[in-house]
């Protein structure tokens, strides 16, 4: 194995990461209990396992179709993420009432968007790694299920020892990944045009990938510091 293709599949793992992440802070945001958060992150794990399965079945003129409509799907999901929020939060700050436990799927089932990336991360490893698909499938899964499941818990317990685990917080969370998604559209035209899945040979931008992280963390973090700020200003007016 290259010293390149060992880049490429550190960048495929990371990726992964981050998608279990993005399902942690929805698990971790709202009340759910340990099994349900086991759930969650089986379907993750059943999902990697299947996908992984149809990587030498599904044409490649067929994953580039699916590619290209990445911008529909992006601004679906992207749509759903802010309108969710938006109700989420909503129906907290003026009624007290948690919707949580339904508006969250958006943020922590997997998605069109999710699904795609779990079958590009596995058909990629297929080419480089040489082990079977099912393999491939077990280890993405694997790597889903363990993340889901430890982060939730651990995003539970900080959003919780600082105040900030209710409605609220989970939809400015869907809110600002859902400007993120949006803003990843202006990046898939660049690769709309790709001729063939990524091979070894491919090379990494490592900057825009730190840019893209750093982005997605500062809306985050902007957001739940805006939400505090608001909340606070309600408990002096009351």
């Amino acid at each position: 194995m290259t010293g390149v293709s060992e880049i490429v599949i550190f960048g495929i793992f990371t990726g992964v990461v981050i998608l279990a992440l993005k399902t942690s802070l929805g698990c971790g945001l709202t009340n759910l209990r340990k099994r349900e958060v086991v759930y969650v992150a089986s379907i993750y794990l059943c999902a990697s396992v299947i996908l992984s399965q149809f990587v030498d079945v599904i044409p490649l003129d067929v994953t580039q179709n699916v590619l290209a409509s990445g911008l529909t799907m992006h601004i679906i999901v992207a749509s759903g993420l802010i309108y969710s929020g938006i109700i989420t939060k909503k129906e907290w700050l003026s009624r007290g009432k948690d919707i949580s436990r339904k508006t969250f799927l958006w943020l922590s089932l997997p998605c069109p968007v999710c699904l795609l990336a779990t079958f590009l991360a596995c058909s990629v490893l297929s080419k480089i790694m040489s082990i079977s698909n099912l393999a491939i499938g077990v280890l993405v899964g694997m790597i889903f299920f363990v993340i889901i499941c430890a982060f939730s818990l651990t995003f539970a317990k900080i959003a919780a020892s600082i105040n900030i685990k209710n409605p609220s917080s989970l939809g400015t969370a869907m809110i600002m990944f859902g400007l993120f998604y949006f803003l990843s559209i202006l990046l898939i035209p660049a690769y709309v045009q790709i001729e063939s899945v990524p091979v070894p040979e491919s090379t990494i931008d490592t900057r825009d990938t730190g840019i893209s992280l750093l982005v997605m963390v500062s809306l985050i973090g902007l957001g739940i510091i805006i939400d505090r700020m608001k909340r606070r200003r309600m408990k002096e007016v009351y």
